[in-house]
């Protein structure tokens, strides 16, 4: 089976674009084939990021496999993993959104995304509690997921040199850098911090935090 973002094989002509998926039962992975200038790609990908890359294709009246073609020709040189830079399109696409376009993801969607991510992140609500995080994050911090999940964020970090928390959704400026600091057992914490403030399709208030741990 191919690879991620490997050439299956070459067709010639103006062959129709062609999507076609191959899924497993309760699998949160998706595997397609799309036919890109005349080349077939095996591209592997979470569910909630095709789920993005339809709706970005909709939105620009974009057939999926022509915006798909369209990321892959801004690969940097070497850069061979275009499963990969389509993640991380995706999550480009959201924080511009969050700069004045209403992104069409629901609250799920926008969760899913950051705790599929490579870089530490976490989504919090309004009130500040973690309704999601990463890995990456887990990883930073040292935390178990129970310990931080569905929790204040105070109860163990604090965000240092933000102006209001609740000013994020309606300033011009929609991101802001800050520092997250906290103490876990044993350590003191301390991160350079981007909050990325979304509303959801149904107008819910929520804000990524990414952490350059």
């Amino acid at each position: 089976m191919a690879s991620e973002g490997e050439i299956l094989s070459e067709t010639h002509g103006d062959a129709a674009p062609s999507t076609r998926a191959l899924t497993e039962v309760a699998s949160p992975w998706e595997q397609r084939i799309l036919q890109l200038d005349g080349k077939r790609y095996s591209l592997r990908l979470e569910q909630e990021f095709w789920a993005v890359l339809e709706t970005i294709a909709l939105r620009r009246k974009l057939r999926l496999n022509r915006l798909v073609a369209e990321i892959a020709c801004h690969r940097s040189a070497g850069d061979s993993n275009l499963s990969s830079q389509l993640r991380v399109f995706c999550l480009g696409e959201m924080e511009r959104a969050a700069a004045g376009r209403p992104p069409a993801l629901d609250g799920g969607t926008i969760m899913a995304l950051v705790e599929t991510a490579p870089a530490p992140g976490l989504v919090l609500d309004a009130d500040q509690i973690v309704l999601a995080v990463n890995d990456a994050f887990l990883h930073w911090c040292g935390l178990i997921r129970p310990l931080i999940s569905r929790q204040l964020l105070a109860a163990h970090f604090h965000l240092q040199g933000a102006s209001s928390f609740d000013g994020l959704w309606s300033r011009p400026v929609r991101e802001e850098e800050t520092r997250v600091v906290g103490i876990v057992p044993g350590r003191l914490l301390a991160a350079d911090a981007k909050l990325v403030p979304v509303v959801s399709a149904r107008g819910r208030r929520l804000c990524v935090v990414w952490v350059r741990g």
